[in-house]
């Protein structure tokens, strides 16, 4: 009887048994020895077997099944080897994993950024989103912060409510699994099985720094289980706490400073503007004013030091009034990246509690419940004005350099410039557009949180049927507060007061060094005045009740046993996204110039209503286990032929009703080779904020390329890419119409265990994925150049509405190809189910295990993931721009954002893998652990010459950690100490032209960083 036979037969009463034997197959996929190693370490630990094993992507407990699927898993020893101190980083060491877009690290958005210690996981790069996370195979509740990609909300659980020490295994299902486990398992699906029936424990302590910074980290924590009841009852408990302190972006050089151009130097882009990463505002304040100053010789103007060229106007105090108020000089614009942290401070708590108790024998009650409670704080630089909230400041507030000749109180108004030809004595009135009040201090974000996942269940058998049903109930909260923020209607206010205490815009920073600070604040009184707090409070809930049967035997086929399981779930989601009321439109900013109002009161924030929503969703679904071909059957070239069939259907109360099928097959050739396939339909629902969002207003710097190719045809600027952005407000909103995105998935793989190198498995699996009708919106810059384009044509895109043109804009656009086009007011913008996105690539896996050596214990792990293809389909819409581009019709510095070739661009890479090499011997155990990022191109990063994408370099990095348990009858038995280097060689972050100076969604700002741990057994 070969091995393979040996291990599938199953006597009528040893389904337990069975079962376990079933899950050490994983060897035909490369997980052998993982599952040997959990084993020792539990041994070693206290830590008792687990009777029942479910491989992720199957709920037939004992069928033979798992060689059908492509499971990548990570063992204690596996997680060790990584050294994660955090979900996230546990899970980023999964290669088929995509960009973190939930991360410390992203500063672009502020408050409408699900911020915090928070981390999300994205499996085939398909977004946030499209992969299901679960917990002991059930799942997990959603992060309450959402934000955007791709200017679409999108949500995620929180990978960091996970603590890597409570995890027995980490089992990764690379392939669609919808039919087995419902909604956003397009991607695949990451099962986190939790340590449970313990008996002893283990407490741990650690402590670790940064070398190049302040950056430290101290954990402890620990774990105890014990059986009581005699025997029929375990309960286990795990704790973990974690702190670190916050590290300033100017202790790392490529995050010190915005402007990168330095670091580029030597390459193709030296000099590049795209380098240039400083604000395109400054406490150097842009106007207009009511009327056309003679001197100026324009309504517009900003204020910079009388030393730059081109001064207008002095207005005394080393200052000048220079015009135009789109953008200021280089050299005046506010360096911001010193005032960031380039890490939170943090800490946080994660508890986590296990109980089994035998009710029968044939019967088990088991109960999970977790708590995790974290806060974050961290600083960045103050806001700026966004479009739509323009200041209006009277003619007689106190520092306008364009007031009445005489105050109030009939004295000289020192304030006015004298010379004046056509103000008026009664002083003219002025619009402040921009400016960055850095005289405030930085921005103060404190977010706090907490997890509760309760769960309660029975398992055991029903006849021949195996059951397991459950109830979960699980909520996340957070408060999300920020202070030092500015109050428009306060800062409003100050400055038009008419005494020396008002507020002044009229100074700007630091004569002597102007891109950095205010060196002329206003009084500290009046800045208390005009500072607020700003909170985001949010709260999701998850509700889940199921039932499952199964059994491997239902009826026997001439080649062994079918297996089937049945099952049905309900389960309700809801989310609360509570504003601060100067957010939500409660608490509403009128311009005292020109009467316009305003959605919200903050500087810097767009106003967002509250939202909330809630679904319930009804599922069922059948899952089959087939033998059609076996050993025994003796023909050639097929020792055993197996199927999965399963469907499901699922019914949500806001988007429809959809049913999905599965078909997946193993073929053993021999001992030595299998192979094996899946294709599957599977679906996301749209979010509940896609759903119930009624209706958001953004501020974001885009290109007005429409005003750009004037400034081109006049010769103003080279090129588009030389277009200097703005901030635009776009109108978006959620839609009760919108209908789950549709999935196709195929998986081809080769299991390759060769007799010749006992230990030693190789695997290659091929995926496509193919996805429909993708929620979306067209998007602010896709909108921009349809405008650009039409109005080429003599017509106009009714989705950019903008202002009625000025003088200077008909004089801007006099001899150009195009008609005078006034500024943007706004932009609408609605999410739909859109596109159509293709992806495929390959999986690679070597697995080899060396056992009882005369010089130890080796093993060595590789797994590697290639993308192959990335590529989303336009709409109708779409398609228009790159016709257009290709054709000329629109200039090339036009990029069309999100459509057509998207593989290696921003994210992407084509290749990742990470490695482990481990060596055990006596009480010493060794582990070296490597990841590698492969290259992409950054797209807001153009060479002006031939158009080409600056390169993210591939990035590669290792951990290395070294231990020794004693072993001896001392109070020290069972002790152990580690070192850890994480970020063996040092290797910083490939230089990106993003926040910090880097791509956080990939890399790591964490330099060489060394940790000494403790562990003691008992």
């Amino acid at each position: 009887m070969t091995r393979r036979a040996a291990l599938t037969r199953r006597s009528p009463n040893t389904s337990f048994q069975a079962t376990l034997l079933a899950t050490t197959s994983i060897a035909l996929t490369g997980q052998a020895f993982a599952q040997s190693t959990d084993s020792a370490d539990s041994a070693a630990s206290g830590e008792k077997q687990e009777v029942v094993i479910v491989v992720t992507g199957s709920q037939i407990k004992g069928a033979q099944i798992d060689d059908i699927l492509p499971i990548t898993s990570l063992d204690q020893v596996d997680i060790e080897t990584t050294s994660a101190v955090s979900g996230d980083e546990l899970f980023r060491s999964i290669p088929q994993a995509g960009a973190v877009n939930f991360q410390d690290n992203k500063t672009s958005g502020g408050i409408n950024d699900a911020r915090g210690d928070v981390a999300s996981l994205n499996l085939r790069e398909l977004g946030t989103g499209n992969t299901l996370l679960l917990i002991n195979g059930r799942r997990m509740v959603l992060n309450p912060g959402f934000q955007t990609e791709l200017l679409v909300p999108v949500v995620s659980p929180n990978t960091n409510t996970i603590a890597p020490s409570s995890v027995r295994r980490l089992e990764v299902l690379r392939d669609g699994a919808s039919a087995i486990y419902g909604a956003d398992a397009v991607g695949g699906v990451v099962n986190t099985i939790l340590r449970s029936n313990r008996e002893g424990g283990f407490a741990t302590a650690k402590y670790g720094f940064a070398e190049e910074t302040n950056q430290y980290e101290f954990s402890v924590g620990g774990g105890y289980g014990f059986d009581f009841n005699d025997s029929r009852s375990n309960f286990t408990f795990y704790a973990d706490y974690f702190e670190t302190n916050r590290v300033r972006a100017g202790e790392r050089d490529f995050s010190a400073l915005g402007d990168q151009r330095p670091l580029v130097e030597g390459t193709p882009f030296e000099g590049d503007v795209n380098f240039r990463n400083i604000s395109s505002s400054a406490p150097w304040g842009l106007f207009r004013a009511t009327q056309r100053i003679s001197e100026i010789r324009d309504d517009d103007f900003h204020i910079q030091p009388d030393y730059i060229t081109d001064c207008r106007l002095e207005l005394g105090n080393g200052l000048c009034a220079d015009n135009g108020s789109t953008s200021l000089d280089p050299e005046i614009r506010y360096e911001f990246w010193p005032d960031r942290d380039l890490f939170s401070e943090r800490d946080r708590l994660n508890l986590t509690g296990l109980l089994t108790h035998k009710l029968s024998d044939s019967v088990e009650f088991y109960g999970e419940t977790q708590f995790y409670k974290f806060t974050s704080y961290r600083e960045r630089e103050q806001g700026r004005i966004l479009g739509g909230q323009e200041i209006g400041i009277n003619a007689d507030a106190y520092y306008n350099p364009f007031g009445p000749t005489l105050r109030a109180d009939g004295s000289v108004n020192t304030s006015r410039v004298s010379g004046l030809r056509n103000v008026p004595a009664g002083g003219t009135s002025l619009v402040l557009i921009d400016i960055r009040p850095v005289d405030v201090g930085p921005r103060k974000t404190t977010v706090s949180g907490d997890t509760y996942r309760v769960l309660g269940g029975l398992r055991g058998e029903i006849g021949k049927w195996d059951f397991d049903s459950a109830g979960l109930y699980s909520m996340a909260r957070v408060n999300d507060i920020t202070r030092n923020r500015v109050s428009l209607t306060a800062l409003q206010e100050a400055i038009n007061r008419t005494t020396s205490d008002a507020y002044n815009p009229f100074n700007g920073g630091c004569l002597d060094n102007p891109m950095f600070g205010d060196c002329t604040p206003s009084a500290a009184a009046t800045l208390d005045d005009i500072r607020i707090d700003v909170f985001r409070k949010g709260e999701t809930k998850l509700f889940l009740v199921d039932f499952k049967l199964s059994r491997d035997d239902v009826i026997t086929l001439p080649a062994g046993n079918l297996g089937m399981a049945i099952g049905a779930e309900f389960r309700n989601e809801s989310f609360v996204d509570d504003r601060d009321p100067r957010l939500d439109g409660t608490i509403t900013f009128t311009n005292a110039v020109t009467g316009d109002t305003y959605g919200g009161d903050v500087l810097s924030n767009s106003p967002t209503p509250d939202t909330s929503g809630s679904r319930d969703v009804y599922s069922a679904w059948i899952e089959t286990f087939i033998p059609i071909v076996s050993e025994n059957m003796d023909i050639p070239l097929i020792q055993s032929f197996d199927l999965q069939l399963a469907g499901r259907f699922e019914s949500f109360s806001d988007a429809g009703e959809t049913v999905v099928p599965r078909v997946a097959a193993s073929w053993a050739i021999n001992d030595s080779l299998l192979l094996r396939g899946a294709w599957s339909q599977g679906f996301r629902a749209p979010n509940l904020v896609q759903v119930n969002d009624v209706g958001v207003q953004r501020s974001n710097d885009f290109d007005d390329v429409v005003r750009c190719q004037a400034l081109v045809e006049k010769g103003n600027i080279p090129s588009l890419d030389n277009c200097v952005s703005s901030s635009i407000t776009n109108f978006r909103s959620g839609s009760q119409d919108l209908e789950p995105e549709d999935t196709e998935s195929i998986n081809l793989g080769i299991v390759f265990s060769p007799s010749l190198v006992p230990g030693l498995t190789l695997t290659a699996d091929y995926w496509e994925i193919e996805q429909k009708g993708i929620v979306g919106l067209f998007g602010p810059a896709n909108h921009i150049a349809l405008d650009l384009l039409l109005r080429a044509q003599g017509s106009f895109n009714p989705a950019v509405v903008r202002l009625a043109p000025d003088q200077d804009t008909v004089t801007l656009f006099t001899g150009t190809s195009l008609a005078p086009a006034g500024e943007i007011d706004f932009v609408t913008d609605s999410y739909t189910n859109l596109d159509r996105r293709e992806s495929a690539g390959f999986d690679l896996g070597v697995y080899y295990d060396l056992s009882d050596t005369r010089f130890g214990d080796f093993r060595f792990r590789v797994n590697a993931a290639r993308l192959d293809k990335f590529s989303q389909s336009p709409g109708e819409l779409g398609q228009t721009l790159l016709d257009a581009v290709a054709a000329g019709s629109l200039p090339n510095g036009v990029q069309v954002s999100g459509i057509g070739d998207l593989l290696e661009q921003d994210g992407r890479p084509k290749w990742q893998f990470s490695s482990s090499v481990n060596w055990s011997s006596g009480g010493w155990d060794v582990g070296l652990f490597g990841r590698y990022v492969g290259r992409f191109f950054n797209s807001s990063a153009t060479q002006d010459d031939d158009g080409s994408l600056w390169e993210i370099k591939p990035w590669f990095t290792a951990n290395l950690s070294v231990s020794y348990t004693l072993d001896n009858d001392s109070i020290f038995d069972k002790s152990r100490l580690r070192l850890r280097v994480t970020n063996l060689f040092n290797k910083d972050p490939p230089l990106a032209d993003e926040s910090f100076g880097f791509f956080g969604e990939y890399h790591s700002a964490k330099g060489r960083f060394l940790s000494l741990e403790w562990r003691q057994n008992f």
